[in-house]
């Protein structure tokens, strides 16, 4: 959403965002945005209808094109009977909470435009959703790469990583049985770096203790840049794994270490697979053994598949996704 409406304003369009989240905290980033962005931090119940009265009064007193909106839970209040185009964009995770389905549906139903993440999620979203209305529907993969990084380093600190949230989907335990695997089967010692923060922090300490992967394993603090962790690492690995409620619509993270030059190795879980092309490697989900052939047989070839990737991210450069939004809307 950022990088739209950054182009939005560079266009000469007259930019507004609504969004979630804390003023104080926000105060940096909002400062240096030079369209208008108003935040609204009460607790959720008043949020949703503070938001949808301020949207609702802010459209009366201005004439607005088009409006877009992150998900379906920031349409599902808009009541708004003009010529204002909609457009709600599509994740992936969203579409599994079928308890909602009702609400989903008619939030949904309210759009012109429906902008999907993945061919999976657009798929997903029409298996969930029979009564969904037959307009226009896209796919956008919603990476932006605002420069492609030749990497020069050739000592790497780290032979894999995952830059994602701490999440069980992530599949960050099951790099960890592949690591096991090869140090105690295949001799081969790897070091693994982890850069995020979530709900799996502590566990994932207790498996790295389980698996005696201590002098193996960092846990980067989530306040150092994933550019930092892609300048010293030679391949991105990121095992996804669907659960009853959770489940990987892309894998932006896939495509950023691509315009770094790193291959990827990925399940075939979600919509994971469509964020990478020919510079990686797809496995079963959850089987930890095809997990280790993909790693040997990445390395074996890792100067052909770097050079793949910085090829595939091309393909996401920012003007290049933005002509995407644009000739979709």
């Amino acid at each position: 959403m950022t990088n739209i409406a950054q182009h939005a304003f560079n266009t000469q369009n007259k930019v507004t965002v609504l969004s979630d989240g804390s003023k104080l905290f926000s105060s940096d980033f909002d400062s240096k945005c030079k369209f208008d962005i108003y935040r609204f931090d009460q607790i959720k119940f008043l949020r949703k209808r503070i938001k949808s009265s301020f949207a609702q009064n802010f459209l009366n007193k201005n004439k607005i094109d088009i409006i877009f909106f992150d998900s379906w839970k920031s349409l599902e209040l808009f009541n708004n009977t003009t010529d204002i185009k909609k457009i709600c964009l599509a994740h992936g995770n969203e579409i599994l909470k079928l308890r909602n389905k009702h609400r989903i549906l008619n939030s949904l139903n309210k759009a012109d435009l429906i902008i999907y993440n993945s061919q999976f999620t657009k798929n997903k979203t029409f298996k969930n959703f029979k009564n969904l209305k037959k307009f226009n529907h896209k796919i956008i993969y919603p990476a932006f790469i605002k420069k492609i990084s030749e990497n020069k380093n050739n000592k790497k600190k780290y032979d894999l990583c995952t830059v994602a949230r701490l999440e069980y989907r992530k599949g960050h335990h099951l790099v960890f049985e592949a690591m096991s695997i090869l140090r105690n089967e295949y001799k081969i010692i790897l070091k693994y770096a982890i850069l995020g923060d979530g709900p799996e922090l502590s566990r994932l300490k207790d498996l790295v203790l389980k698996f005696s992967l201590q002098k193996q394993v960092d846990f980067i603090h989530h306040d150092v840049s994933s550019e930092k962790i892609f300048k010293n690492s030679s391949v991105h690995i990121m095992p996804t794994i669907t659960t009853p409620e959770s489940i990987e619509g892309f894998g932006i993270s896939n495509v950023e270490a691509a315009s770094y030059g790193l291959p990827c190795i990925v399940s075939n879980s979600g919509g994971t697979p469509e964020s990478i092309g020919n510079n990686g490697i797809i496995v079963k989900e959850n089987n930890p053994k095809q997990l280790v052939k993909a790693i040997i047989d990445i390395f074996k070839k890792y100067k052909s598949y770097s050079r793949k990737s910085y090829l595939f991210a091309n393909n996401f450069e920012s003007n290049k996704k933005i002509k995407e939004y644009l000739n979709a809307i």
